[in-house]
């Protein structure tokens, strides 16, 4: 299924029609009641008034601003809901957000061009009327770190046998586990037994339980939402955060375009001041306030004076994948970092001056360091041949990719679960995390990558090809690329948001 165009985009109605800046205009509303009321006139007469009020310069310049295209204005998205995840030092910054303002397309386009417009209100329901009916027999507790549903049964007097009851139950699993900060909700007729349980697990979804004869049915609920679909594009002088900062995106989302175009660039050395980006998006809303992100529809990154698009298309099992304008996957083979957003403190050479060992040797990989704990990913699916110590190397992971490639990745403090030889892998998975274990001199991560049991350098061998869109869905998407190319190239009228160098040096 490709992702199709959102033709319920002409149903917006936040922008300004020609006829609305008209009527602001009181100059062109004396025109036209004199044309309404005195048609009758001798059309010298008419033509007179026609001379007089545009022979004046001023007028004319008003007038020919009303029949030009209307220029729409739009605050950039809000930033409330960003991911609190901490950056690394050489990635923050903060700065001022700037406003959009994007110039309507000809009336030959039905579809506005917008940085913010309605795409479709999804369907759900709200838990609100249920509390609203009986106000004062609802009891509402924030979950605490710790808290069990018998622990807060408890602590609000009522019968904890319920928690057991409940656990009992069909689909009890996110009663069970509760998540601190979230909100549970809980109904007692009698002011002893709870008769419902409304718990909010996410920011569009809900847990209703409500008990009956022997049990409590346990069902969940999503709610109401409504979705925009919202514009950008940043442009880079002093980092990738900074840049996302100032255009107004959260860091989830700046990961998630990372994440899409993390196969053909480094993120972590080849970003550099002058890069530039551009994103459609959507926003999820709840009650006309920012839930969540939704998916990336379309992005463009322009890296060292390159240009790379992605268009996204959902797969007949409803996963999204993205692709190149002309169909290839932007999902390589293998990523081009094992550790997000790190430095290069070693590269792939011959001869190299060992800090532990104190003399010249071979470096058969590349060293990225970050601090410890670090996650460490495997940069391709396969299967793990080898978890433990391993001479120098320290806590070490290596993954065989098929016959011709594998994957070396070093000095970890500790392995993720599950991570044992002969398990297998996902592309991205958490297989350890970063440590200085081995012949290392501080916390960073050595990667290795070998073709045919050959060493080679990581940053620069050749990726296997990609697997294109799938032939019987070729069509419709060459449709949709070409439709999101226009809207990545009309991003273009944007103001365009530019982060700056906030260290003071």
């Amino acid at each position: 299924m490709v992702i199709q165009m959102p033709h319920t985009l002409n149903h917006n109605r936040d922008f300004k029609s020609n006829d609305i800046a008209h009527s602001r205009n009181p100059l062109s509303n004396l025109l036209t009641k004199v044309r309404m009321r005195y048609w009758l006139l001798p059309l010298a007469a008419t033509a007179m008034l026609t001379l007089v009020f545009s022979a004046d310069p001023e007028i004319q310049k008003l007038d020919n601003q009303v029949t030009d295209t209307a220029l729409i204005d739009a605050t950039l998205p809000d930033n409330a809901a960003q991911d609190t995840n901490k950056k690394s030092n050489d990635l923050i910054a903060a700065a001022d957000k700037h406003d959009i303002i994007e110039r309507q397309p000809p009336e030959s386009n039905s579809i506005p061009m917008l940085p913010d417009v309605l795409a479709h209100s999804g369907s759900g329901v709200s838990f609100a009327p249920l509390l609203k009916v009986t106000p004062e027999l609802w009891k509402s507790n924030t979950i605490r770190k710790g808290d069990t549903l018998y622990v807060i049964l408890k602590r609000l007097g009522l019968n904890a046998g319920a928690a057991t009851l409940i656990a009992r139950s069909d689909n009890s699993d996110q009663l069970v586990k509760l998540t601190p900060g979230k909100t549970l909700h809980i109904l007692s007729k009698d002011g002893h037994i709870g008769d419902e349980y409304i718990y909010e697990d996410s920011p569009l979804t809900w847990v209703h339980a409500k008990r009956n004869d022997k049990d409590y049915e346990i069902v969940n609920k999503r709610l109401p939402t409504t979705t925009h679909i919202r514009k950008v594009k940043g442009e880079i002088i002093s980092s990738l955060y900074a840049a996302a900062n100032v255009a107004g995106i959260s860091d989830t989302l700046t990961m998630h375009m990372t994440e899409i175009f993390g196969w053909d660039i480094d993120f972590a050395i080849n970003v550099q001041p002058g890069d530039r980006f551009k994103l459609i998006y959507e926003d999820v809303y709840v009650n006309g306030s920012k839930r969540s992100h939704g998916d990336i529809l379309a992005a463009e990154f322009i890296n060292n004076g390159k240009t790379y698009r992605a268009i996204a298309s959902r797969d007949k099992d409803g996963e999204l994948r993205y692709y190149s304008p002309d169909g290839k996957s932007m999902q390589k083979t293998f990523l081009r970092t094992p550790v997000k957003f790190s430095r290069i403190s070693s590269r792939f050479t011959k001869a190299r001056f060992h800090p532990v060992l104190k003399k010249t040797r071979a470096h058969k990989g590349v060293d990225y360091a970050a601090g410890k704990g670090t996650p460490v990913r495997a940069t391709a699916a396969g299967r793990v041949i080898h978890a433990g110590r391993k001479g120098g190397y320290g806590n070490a992971v290596i993954i065989s990719h098929g016959s011709t490639y594998s994957t070396l990745y070093a000095h970890l403090s500790s392995f993720s679960r599950g991570i044992a030889k002969g398990s297998k892998v996902r592309q991205g998975q958490t297989i350890g995390r970063v440590g200085s274990t081995g012949l290392a001199s501080g916390p960073h991560l050595h990667y290795e990558f070998r073709i045919n049991g050959k060493h080679v350098n990581p940053l620069t061998f050749h990726q296997p090809a990609s697997k294109p869109i799938a032939n019987d869905q070729k069509a419709d998407f060459e449709r949709s690329a070409l439709y999101w190319e226009e809207q990545l190239d009309n991003i273009d009228g944007l103001n365009i948001a530019v982060s700056e160098d906030t260290s003071g040096s």
